[in-house]
This record gives C-alpha cells, structure tokens and sequence, in this order.
C-alpha cells in the first residue's frame, strides 16, 4: 500500500499575481480549436451506465461540476450523451407520461442522446481549425457539445462544449439547438422547462 505524505504549504500574504493570465488573455477566436477541448486520453470523463436513473445522472453531474455524462452499455461500450440541457427539458417529462412512468424512474437510456443521432469531429480536423470554426460548426450543428473522434480506431477521444468555450473566451456564446421531434421543436420554440 502506497503511503501518502502531507505537503508543505506557505502564507500567500504576499503573492499578487495570477500564473498564466498572459496566456488566458490570448485566447480568442482564431486560437486553436484544440485548446477548449476536454481531451480524454488525459482526463477520465464522467461516464455512467445506460440503466442508472436520471436523477443519480443529475446529482452525479452536479458533483462533479460537469454538464454532460458519456452513457456506455455493460460492456464499457459507447452507448450516447447526457447533458444538462436534456436534464432540464420537458423532454424528461414528457417521456415519463409517454412511457407512464413518474419522472424519478427514468433511466438514462430514456433521455439520453443516442450515438446514432450524433456527429463528432476528428481529432485531426479538430487539430487544423480555430475555435472560431468550432463555434460555427456548433451553430450549424445545433448542439452545446460535440464529441472529438479518431476514425482510426473509432474511439472517441474528447468533447467540445459551447460552456467551456464561453468561459474561455469570456463572452457569452449562443447555441440554437436543433430539434430531432415535434416535441423537441415545441420545448425550443415556447422554451425549456425547468424540472426540479
């Protein structure tokens, strides 16, 4: 068993500036659109399973402070996405009328985005843009988030979300989202409702 040791910390008292907000202030539209991804082969994302409630997939989010869950199988396989935004639609609650089920038996698999009715970018082409042409291919895809893919291997590598950009960039960035279904039209033309 490893033993692990309590680091030494100091006063901050005297300490004025930010390491790195040189670098922070440089990024802007023409910057690489790598440098808003959140790259899996680095950073373990938040994955649950096809079967597990919306509520545990809500209140794991919030935990963690991530606004999208990567949904796999049994198998460890890539099954979808859940975000927030699905979260906090009606569409939770008409599946659970559509389904007669109350909204707290809902699984993910209910609610979530099928990787059938996704679209990614490859890692490659992601290497070759700007976030000014990321953004614009998340307007004209209608999505806050876009998975980062290596057709090579088919693995999906990172995700992209208009959130991190905007906090990034420090400016608001508006996604009008695409509906998929009369529902979905209806929940983006008289608005999201929210759930509790």
């Amino acid at each position: 068993m490893h033993k692990y040791h309590e680091l030494k910390t100091v006063s901050l008292e005297t300490f004025k500036s930010l390491s790195g907000s040189e670098s922070a202030e440089g990024i802007d539209l023409n910057s690489p659109a790598e440098t808003v991804m959140t790259d899996f082969r680095h950073v373990r994302p938040l994955t649950m399973s096809l079967n597990e409630s919306v509520n545990d997939a809500t209140q794991a989010m919030r935990k963690v402070h991530v606004r999208s869950v990567i949904v796999t199988d049994s198998s460890d396989h890539f099954r979808g996405i859940l975000t927030v935004i699905d979260l906090e639609s009606r569409k939770v609650l008409s599946q659970a009328t559509s389904l007669g089920l109350k909204r707290e038996d809902l699984s993910i698999k209910d609610v979530m985005i099928p990787r059938d009715k996704l679209r990614g970018v490859p890692l490659a082409v992601l290497q070759q843009g700007s976030i000014g042409d990321l953004l614009k291919t998340l307007q004209n895809e209608g999505s806050q988030h876009m998975l980062v893919v290596n057709p090579d291997n088919e693995e999906i590598c990172g995700i992209i979300s208009a959130s991190e950009i905007a906090r990034k960039l420090q400016v608001p960035v508006e996604i009008n989202l695409q509906a998929t279904s009369f529902r979905e039209l209806v929940d983006n033309l008289f608005g999201r409702g929210e759930v509790a």
